[in-house]
Formats: structure tokens, C-alpha cells, sequence
């Protein structure tokens, strides 16, 4: 099985090309680029040229993957209208999956309570919060405050994410570590957690779009006018 994904919620691109056998990865490319939020001139070409230097060409894809948010609105949105492009003139199967269950395994690793956390921008973070690898509660938007009483019961805290060094520097709690998200590949997360969905669950509905937490501000505007 072949394929392709990629994930533009944050400043930071990920992309994967690569090929499974069974449960086996048989050869991959996996990168991060970063973009400066230019994910829109850059994604498509670069996509076309992971697989030309692989000889893999389009209709030899069998699987296209992307995140799903929370995130960027304009990040996800690229994101999934580009692989919707690709899935529709390939008549490929398309499956996204959620932004901040990409550091479970991570978080599982690292045992004891985890926060992964975006910058949601508005002084407030995307986070998923997690127990020994378990999520707790939903994917959430948050403010430095909100995030410090929902720690206060935890004498020591991983954070995880680019975002962690900012959000520690506004957050009182006192037992922090911060560790780099470059401790986990997540081009080949991403790929390995859209298989797995795929094969247990099948692919989107084309008409599926990203998972926003909030409203962006063109919706908050629109409310307002």
C-alpha cells in the first residue's frame, strides 16, 4: 500500500510518501518543512516531487492522508482541499485524523501526565491532555489560566509541542518539562494512524471537513455584522 499525507495545522509541514506491506514499512520519505505559513505555493509541488524522486507515480497511489484540525484554519484547509483534489482525480480513498492524537504514542512513552499543545494564537492553545498514553477529556482551546488549573493537580507535567517553551513561560506550575516534538517522526505517526483508520474504519466522506474547536473570525465577524 502506498501513500501519501501530509499535515499544515501549524507553521511547520509534514509530509510522508511511502510504502507499506502488510504492517511492514518498506521504504519512506518523511519531512518537516518550514513553510512560514506559505503552505498554499509550496504543498502541491513539493508532493509531486516527493513522488517523482520515488518513480512513484499518482495513480499508483492506493491511500491519501491529512490532519484534521484542531489547528490552523487556513492550514487545514489547504491541507484537505488538497488531498480532496488528489483523492477525487485518483478516485483514491482520503483519510484525515486529529491534529494532537499524532503524540499519543509519544505521550504513552513518556508515561505520567501529558499536554500537547498548538498555539491557538489569542493568547489561548489547542491541547490534548494525556494520562500514561490515555487521553483525558476532548481536544480543547485554552487559555495560559485555564491551562494552569487543569495542571494544579499534577506535581510533574510534560508538555509537547513547538508551542511547549511559550506556553511554559506563562503557566505558574512549577514541575515542567518540555520536550521537542522532533523526538517523534511525525510524517510516518501520521501515515501509520491513517492506515490503521483506514483499514478498521475505511475512508472520509469527501463532503468531511476539518475539526475546528472554534470559529474562526470571519465566522465570529459574519455573527457580529
Amino acid at each position: 500500500m502506498k501513500i501519501l499525507c501530509c499535515d499544515t495545522s501549524t507553521p511547520t509541514a509534514y509530509l510522508f510518501l511511502g510504502e507499506y506491506q502488510e504492517d511492514h514499512l518498506l521504504w519512506y520519505e518523511s519531512t518537516a518543512v518550514v513553510w512560514n505559513n506559505t503552505h498554499s505555493e509550496q504543498l502541491l509541488d513539493r508532493l509531486l516531487r516527493m513522488c517523482a524522486d520515488h518513480n512513484v507515480a499518482l495513480s499508483d497511489l492506493d491511500l491519501l492522508g491529512a490532519t484534521s484540525g484542531p489547528g490552523s484554519f487556513t492550514g487545514l484547509r489547504i491541507a484537505l482541499a488538497t488531498m480532496k483534489g488528489l483523492a477525487m482525480g485518483l478516485k483514491a480513498p482520503l483519510v484525515s485524523t486529529p491534529t494532537l492524537e499524532l503524540y499519543q504514542n509519544l505521550a504513552t512513552i513518556i508515561g505520567g501526565p501529558c499536554l500537547v499543545a498548538i498555539d491557538a494564537k489569542k493568547q489561548r492553545y489547542y491541547t490534548a491532555f494525556f494520562v500514561d498514553g490515555s487521553q483525558v477529556g476532548q481536544s480543547s482551546d485554552l487559555s495560559a489560566d485555564e491551562i494552569d488549573a487543569l495542571l494544579a493537580p499534577y506535581e510533574q507535567i510534560t508538555l509537547i509541542g513547538s508551542d511547549g517553551p511559550k506556553l511554559a513561560s506563562q503557566l505558574n506550575h512549577l514541575g515542567i518539562t518540555i520536550v521537542d516534538p522532533s523526538l517523534l517522526d511525525v510524517g510516518v505517526e501520521l501515515a501509520d494512524r491513517v492506515r490503521k483508520h483506514y483499514l478498521e474504519r475505511g475512508a472520509d466522506s469527501l463532503d468531511q471537513g476539518p475539526t475546528y474547536i472554534r470559529k474562526s473570525d470571519a465566522e465570529r465577524a459574519l455573527e457580529e455584522s
